[in-house]
């Protein structure tokens, strides 16, 4: 009975995931769309070296969040990855890390989909 409740409790745990990235990556999305209506996809075309590495960062780590629906560890560690290299970068580039906790907010649901991904691997063995 016990090994059924902790079974749910972890689907309860993957959802909470899933909901939280469908959230983030659809925020991301919603500003990258609205910045291309506001100001045009030209910025885009000019952005510096610095821009451009931290703008794949921000992609990579988009993409970790929509790969986390299907893949939770694989999506997980990617987003952790990328969140760590937007990070590094910033700070290579700048001397500083970025200010506010808007990055790790938007990589925050990789750590549910890491906890559930170790936790399913577990299950398995």
């Amino acid at each position: 009975m016990a090994e059924k409740g902790e079974k749910r409790g972890v689907e309860i745990v993957r959802w909470a995931g899933r909901i939280s990235a469908g959230l983030a990556a659809g925020l991301i999305l919603f500003i990258f769309i609205g910045e291309g209506i506001a100001e045009g996809f030209a910025p885009f075309l000019q952005m510096t070296s610095r821009e451009t590495l931290m703008m794949v960062a921000f992609a990579v780590m988009w993409l970790g969040l929509v790969l986390s629906w299907k893949w939770e560890l694989t999506g997980a560690l990617l987003t952790i990855a990328a969140a760590v290299a937007f990070y590094l970068l910033d700070y290579l580039f700048s001397g500083t890390f970025p200010r506010g906790p808007y990055f790790l907010i938007f990589s925050s649901p990789s750590l549910i989909f890491l906890y559930y991904g170790l936790r399913s691997r577990q299950a398995e063995e």
